[in-house]
């Protein structure tokens, strides 16, 4: 899954919180769920999800990134986008252990 989040300027502090509890949200979630969020620029930020298998997929949509959006919605210059994936090629970092 790939979300995309465009933020209102100025809600550094609140920003921070939203993501801050949807890496809650995601800890809830099967261990083989993997969750990444980032910054693309000044306000724009996306978050990446990746599955074991689409049931796990709609689990975190359905707890994750849309409901939370909602009680966050004063924040967004534009909704945010939510979509879902498939991987077609990856590498998975080497184990370091």
């Amino acid at each position: 899954m790939l979300a995309k989040f465009e933020f209102v300027a100025g809600h550094e502090e609140e920003v921070s919180r939203f993501f801050a509890e949807g890496r809650v949200i995601v800890e809830s979630q099967p261990a083989s769920t993997g969750w990444y969020a980032a910054r693309l620029g000044p306000s724009t930020y996306a978050a990446f999800a990746v599955f074991a298998n689409e049931d796990d997929r709609d689990a975190l949509l359905a707890a994750g990134g849309p409901v939370l959006s909602k009680t966050y919605g004063h924040l967004f210059a534009v909704p945010p986008t939510f979509d879902k994936v498939d991987i077609v090629e990856h590498r998975a970092p080497a184990s370091s252990g």
